[in-house]
């Protein structure tokens, strides 16, 4: 399997028992442009958390920067209220 990579560092499969909550708020949904990975909604609001460095979104996938390697997460699934 080829070596996947994101700006020059690697990507790797986070485990499938590791979940991430985040909370979108008005400006995120405002601000951001689901069509865009690095300007998703989500993306910008996981960028406040602690630990996360950068993060693209797109409908297939999570990526997250920590450190000097990205994680692959599965797509975010929206609450239901």
């Amino acid at each position: 399997m080829p070596k996947i990579e994101l700006d020059g560092l690697p990507v790797i499969d986070a485990a499938e028992s590791e979940e991430i909550t985040v909370a979108v708020s008005a400006d995120d949904l405002e601000a951001g442009d689901a069509k865009n990975p690095e300007r998703h909604p989500v993306a910008i609001a996981l960028r406040r958390q602690s630990g996360v460095d950068d993060a693209r979104v797109s409908k297939r996938e999570v990526l997250i920067r920590r450190g000097k390697q990205w994680f692959r997460y599965e797509p975010p699934k929206p609450v239901q209220n």
